[in-house]
């Protein structure tokens, strides 16, 4: 992620999404993005969990992740910031680490009006900051960041003392630790068998537990990822079909066209 001022931090995703975007769907390898959502209306959907946006809500997109309709409305919001997992880790205090979890959990929620003004008027700083060449701009930008960062925390902490969400985050981990193991093996592991046994679990029993939480089958999410990533590389480099075959682990490049064709009906070069 590039913005001027170092590797992990984007303010602009107008600018940033020809890096980033890979038509509809986004594949968030090592980033979190936090969007200031203020308009009603829309729809994004993580790992086949819809959210509906309404007025005045924050978006965390987790990292790890599929998400759907990130082209939409999303990216025309303009009040948004991408960060790499590092520039979260590297905050001065542990506590902010939290948000992985509760994005992850839910990823939008409503903010109180007078509170969605104190965000926008963080995230304007930072936007101005960035325009800035002064000497500590970048220790600017951290620092009112990390405290952007911790007053979405505050919020999240308030839904999560009323809401009694303990017994449904439990039945995600298992959603998550898969989804966790899918972002870092799919290149090399796209069997069910090999998620099962990473997780001490019949293929079955994990099929199951997937289409029951995402509503769809497990098998859709590794072809998904495999698809994002070999867009993405079509896209973006010059790499040959052999090259690309060879780093998502094909056999041959006919192999990969043939799985290209059977998911999405084009060849490779037409996507």
């Amino acid at each position: 992620m590039i913005d001027g001022s170092g590797d992990d931090f984007i303010i602009d995703l107008n600018d940033a999404s020809r890096k980033i975007e890979t038509s509809n769907r986004i594949l968030l390898r090592n980033g979190i993005v936090i969007m200031l959502c203020k308009s009603d209306g829309g729809v994004i959907c993580i790992d086949g969990k819809e959210y509906k946006l309404s007025k005045n809500c924050v978006i965390v997109l987790p990292p790890n992740h599929i998400i759907d309709n990130a082209d939409s409305m999303l990216m025309r919001e303009g009040s948004a910031i991408a960060v790499s997992v590092d520039y979260i880790l590297n905050m001065p205090s542990p506590i902010d680490t939290s948000i992985f979890g509760y994005s992850r959990y839910m990823s939008v929620i409503r903010i109180a009006d007078d509170k969605f003004d104190d965000l926008q008027s963080y995230y304007r700083f930072i936007h101005k900051e960035s325009k800035e060449c002064g000497k500590y701009r970048l220790e600017i930008i951290r620092s009112i960041f990390y405290a952007l960062v911790l007053e979405i925390l505050a919020e999240y902490e308030k839904i999560f003392e009323v809401e009694d969400v303990t017994s449904d985050i439990k039945a995600n981990n298992l959603s998550d630790n898969f989804f966790r193991l899918l972002a870092t093996n799919y290149r090399k592991n796209r069997s069910v068998k090999y998620y099962a046994e990473r997780l001490n679990l019949t293929p079955k029993y994990l099929s199951t537990a997937i289409k029951r939480v995402t509503g769809r089958p497990i098998l859709d999410w590794i072809h998904e990822a495999i698809l994002i990533d070999a867009k993405l590389l079509l896209r973006t480099t010059n790499m040959t079909l052999q090259e690309i075959s060879d780093q998502l682990n094909f056999s041959s490049p006919s192999a990969f066209v043939q799985f290209i064709k059977k998911h999405t009906g084009k060849t490779p070069r037409s996507l």
